[in-house]
């Protein structure tokens, strides 16, 4: 699509948790779904926007609720579809956890968003390829 990307991965011996900010403009991922609250707090820390992909229930929590009012979601963005993670690799069935993006900006300061994302067709996806 055009866009400049800086990949990095634990496995890799990236951890973010602990890195320097690298040179970019947004930060998005998929953090461990037990670490995200270090994550949200390491990207504030930041300054940038940033995106993760959280499980839909994770606001539920009310030992979360100071960390949403820290800085606040510009919007919260959940998939219409369960993600298959394992890439059809397990079991049978469709897969079971329900996910959302998130998405915060430093400079936004007002009511967060609440926006169903629906799943892609096979013809966006293919747009998208194509550029």
């Amino acid at each position: 699509m055009g866009y400049a990307v800086i990949g990095t991965d634990i496995q890799f011996g990236d951890d973010f948790l602990k890195a320097l900010l690298m040179d970019c403009e947004w930060i998005i991922t998929n953090p461990p779904f037990s670490q995200s609250e270090q994550f949200i707090a390491r990207c504030i820390e930041h300054g940038l926007p940033f995106a993760l992909l959280l499980k839909s229930q994770y606001w539920h929590a009310a030992k979360r609720y100071p960390l949403f009012n820290l800085q606040q979601p510009e919007a919260i963005l959940p998939l219409t579809w369960r993600p298959d993670f394992m890439f059809k690799t397990r079991g049978n069935g469709s897969p079971l956890m329900d996910v959302m993006w998130v998405q915060w900006h430093p400079d936004y300061h007002s009511t967060t968003h609440y926006v169903p994302l629906p799943r892609p067709t096979k013809e966006r996806m293919e747009a998208l390829k194509d550029g």
